[in-house]
């Protein structure tokens, strides 16, 4: 759409009366701007898909240098296509007048958005907070140094510019540490807000004030934005009930945080070679959560209604047809009940999940988040490993698993610290020897595909003539995993 010169400048006061004058913000003002409900999702999806990714970049370790880290950063937003947080991200300025205001007008819209979205629990809200300082580090890092002058100037920061009567005390005080650059390089503020850079000793103290170097600045400004932020978000919470309520948005704001922006895993896009003849080689290519149903609907030849509906659409998104699912779950079930009385009560579900019963619906697997998010009762085995068993049990099944002490340790670490996706991709990395292409784990099927990819076996690599001897190597290899699983079966039915 092009701006007639009366709306072009309409619409560039509306930007300034809501902070749109500069590509870093500390979102202080509501933008006072109207959207429609397309422009409301599409931009708080691809908000949230940033902030996911700097989360997978940085417990990946990847922030030991953080150019480098800015750079991954950088590439992977442009990977996933999103060019106006690329734009803004990477420093850029539109030349064309339109677009510029757009992609501030995402930004900040974007985040209050988001506010909506993760204010309902202090889980959420640190993690939005800590994504959001991220970020605002990583957008400050690559400003320029007039457009880090122009911030703190416009965002009423409380930092000036030292004197040259206050630089050259410094200089007698400090010696060389306050002769490295000019005058522009410093910035005085009150002390109290960079309590971090006096407690590791990073600043010159004088009457109240803190004399920081340009390069530190970034971390007083992120104090701010913090205690900001925290308390809006709690603000937000308190007005949460009545915006929920408006049915035009309310499932989105309430869902959002949960929800799966993937690849849709659904049976017509992923037909595979999996069947009831190569599942259980397959299985070796099965994330934890899965191989361990495989393993106990194996073993006791029953799962209850949660786990069977977390593996059976697993499986159909793997490619398992619905003829060749019902002979699967027929052939386990009837070793403990008669045929008749599967067909009544468990049949019908399954051909539900592939939409050849009630509405039809053809239903997609369950992606990691939804898995996370749902309960575990006890004696019941779906769910994330990395969340739902015990570090005990859990140890276990990684032991057994065929992968390192260190990497059995870091996934620990990673499951106890609350970071189960990013355990899972540690998982993967030593379960494969390698990386899967993207930055983390998101769904079960994103874990077997790329686990396929690697081991060569995607697309019909392996075929039925050769599975068999296969079959009899992967079975010795997984025999101390799967007797885990039996054990710990055993031990809660005595329980």
């Amino acid at each position: 759409m092009n701006f007639t010169p009366n709306r072009k400048n309409l619409a560039l006061e509306k930007l300034k009366k809501a902070s749109c004058d500069h590509d870093l913000q500390l979102y202080r003002e509501v933008p006072d701007i109207n959207i429609n409900l397309d422009e409301f999702e599409e931009w708080a999806v691809e908000r949230l898909k940033v902030l996911q990714i700097l989360e997978q970049l940085s417990l990946k370790g990847n922030t030991n240098n953080y150019e480098d880290y800015t750079k991954s950063v950088v590439q992977e937003i442009k990977k996933e296509g999103l060019k106006h947080m690329y734009k803004l991200i990477n420093g850029g300025i539109y030349k064309d007048y339109n677009e510029n205001c757009d992609a501030r007008k995402r930004d900040l819209c974007s985040h209050f958005i988001l506010r909506l979205i993760y204010c309902k629990s202090d889980e959420l809200r640190k993690w939005f907070i800590n994504r959001e300082i991220e970020l605002f580090k990583l957008r400050w890092s690559l400003l320029s140094k007039s457009d880090k002058l122009k911030f703190l100037s416009t965002n009423n920061t409380n930092y000036s510019a030292v004197s040259e009567e206050e630089h050259q005390t410094m200089v007698e005080s400090m010696g060389s540490f306050a002769t490295a650059g000019n005058n522009n390089e410093y910035f005085k503020v009150r002390w109290t807000q960079v309590l971090d850079l006096v407690r590791n000793r990073k600043v010159y103290l004088c009457d109240g004030f803190a004399y920081v170097i340009q390069t530190d600045v970034i971390s007083g400004i992120c104090q701010t934005f913090r205690s900001e932020l925290s308390q809006e978000l709690v603000k937000c919470f308190q007005k949460f009930s009545a915006i929920s309520e408006d049915e035009r948005f309310g499932a989105f704001i309430k869902y959002l945080h949960q929800s799966y922006m993937g690849k849709n895993y659904s049976v017509t896009e992923n037909m595979s070679s999996l069947s009831i003849n190569t599942i259980d080689h397959s299985s070796k290519s099965f994330p934890l959560c899965m191989k361990r149903l495989h393993v106990v609907l194996r073993s006791e030849h029953h799962l209850k209604h949660q786990a069977r509906q977390q593996y059976g659409l697993f499986l159909k998104g793997a490619g398992l047809p619905l003829e060749q699912a019902l002979i699967l779950w027929r052939s386990e079930f009837t070793k403990k009940m008669d045929a008749d009385k599967f067909d009544k009560q468990y049949s019908y579900n399954i051909r539900h999940n592939y939409g050849k019963e009630g509405k039809k619906v053809n239903y997609t697997p369950y992606s990691c988040m939804k898995i996370i998010m749902g309960a575990v009762g006890l004696d019941e085995y779906h769910g994330c490993p990395y969340k739902h068993t015990n570090s005990q049990t859990l140890k276990q099944l990684l032991e057994t698993s065929n992968i390192s002490t260190q990497s059995v340790q870091e996934i620990l670490n990673l499951s106890q610290n609350g970071h189960y996706q990013i355990a899972c991709t540690k998982y993967f990395e030593a379960h494969n020897g390698a990386s899967p292409s993207c930055t983390a784990i998101n769904h079960p099927n994103q874990f077997f595909e790329e686990s396929q990819k690697l081991k060569g076996i995607n697309n019909g690599v392996f075929n039925n003539s050769n599975v068999n001897d296969s079959f009899m190597i992967d079975d010795i290899d997984n025999t101390e995993f799967d007797q885990t699983i039996v054990d710990f079966v055993d031990k809660m039915d005595c329980e």
